[in-house]
């Protein structure tokens, strides 16, 4: 359903591709995340490992984005703005670092220079560290964000990204080798990043 969900919504983007014209413009940006997953939950096998790892586990992961976006005037004040971005989310720990190609499908509303920008965003994961199948595919998330475009077309953003489903597969279960060999199992999160971000309209 994840996947029907994401083809479905790049469809409709590829589709407003179509309609570009004069008024359109496009764009590229990129910037820094501040990336989490919150709500984590998790099963230990209470080895002398395990705290050591639940330590590691509340390290919040730096990391950057960069892609393009697409701005297409539905009214004088109103847009639609899907982009296309790789983002560096998950969490600190090497094990939990996760690589995304997300579709944001923003919804703009132009206040002179400023503008607020929300909206849904599907991703798929295209890296995990270890390749151990714990981590979902696929995710759905929402987005709320704030911006300024600057007379020279440099424009700034700050934006809050929450996971609406989870990080996790059902019924997972995963061992930190570099642990004594520690079992964590039913892992449960949803991916949050602040992103902080610079970028130029052509």
């Amino acid at each position: 359903m994840k996947k029907s969900l994401f083809l479905l919504l790049t469809g409709l983007s590829l589709l407003s591709f179509s309609f570009i014209n004069a008024q359109v413009t496009s764009g590229f940006k990129a910037g820094v995340n501040f990336a989490d997953v919150t709500g984590l939950s998790f099963d230990n096998d209470g080895s002398s490992g395990a705290e050591r790892i639940e330590n590691q586990l509340d390290g919040k992961r730096t990391g950057y984005f960069v892609g393009f976006l697409v701005d297409i005037p539905l009214s004088e004040k109103l847009s639609f703005m899907p982009e296309f971005i790789f983002s560096q989310q998950g969490k600190n720990l090497e094990s939990f670092r996760l690589d995304y190609l997300n579709l944001p499908l923003g919804l703009k509303l132009n206040l002179s220079n400023l503008y607020i920008n929300v909206g849904p965003q599907v991703g798929v994961k295209v890296w995990d560290p270890n390749k151990s199948g714990i981590f979902s595919n696929f995710e759905a998330s929402a987005f709320g964000g704030i911006g300024y475009i600057f007379d020279s077309n440099i424009f700034i953003e700050a934006r809050y990204t929450y996971g609406l489903t989870d990080v996790f597969q059902d019924n997972n279960n995963f061992t930190f080798n570099n642990a004594g060999e520690t079992r964590f199992s039913e892992l449960e999160g949803k991916n949050a990043v602040i992103q902080l971000g610079i970028g130029y309209r052509l």
